[in-house]
């Protein structure tokens, strides 16, 4: 009997762990960010962020954004398996940040830029 209540015990704390770590990572994706009111008026104003899944630039301009990216429209430009632009035609470097209008700015950016570049507030 004590080594199923030991056995019992190990299972109960390793899911309660297990459970803990998918909590974490839902709500770390989910909390507010400090880039928050940026992403969000990026969204507002029609920008767009075009990516890459293979491109190290892309997940570096992700990362430093944190949560906040939730907020933006991000267009991935690469089929499974490929490494090229194949579903974006008109994309030639990643990320690539589009205005409504039309404008782009290329590469990985500060919050800074990003917030001059769409006229929005830091």
């Amino acid at each position: 009997m004590p080594k199923r209540r030991s056995t019992l015990t190990i299972i109960i704390a390793a899911t309660a762990v297990f459970g803990a770590l998918i909590i974490a990572a839902v709500l770390k994706n989910h909390l507010p960010s400090k880039y928050d009111s940026l992403t969000a008026c990026i969204a507002e104003k029609g920008g767009v962020m075009y990516e890459a899944y293979w491109c190290p630039a892309c997940a570096a301009q992700k990362d430093a954004l944190g949560s906040s990216v939730r907020k933006l429209e991000v267009v991935e430009c690469s089929s499974p398996g490929s490494q090229t632009f194949d579903l974006c035609p008109d994309i030639t470097n990643t990320p690539t940040w589009e205005r409504a209008d039309g404008e782009r700015l290329l590469g990985a950016r500060e919050a800074r830029e990003l917030a001059e570049f769409y006229d929005c507030e830091l």
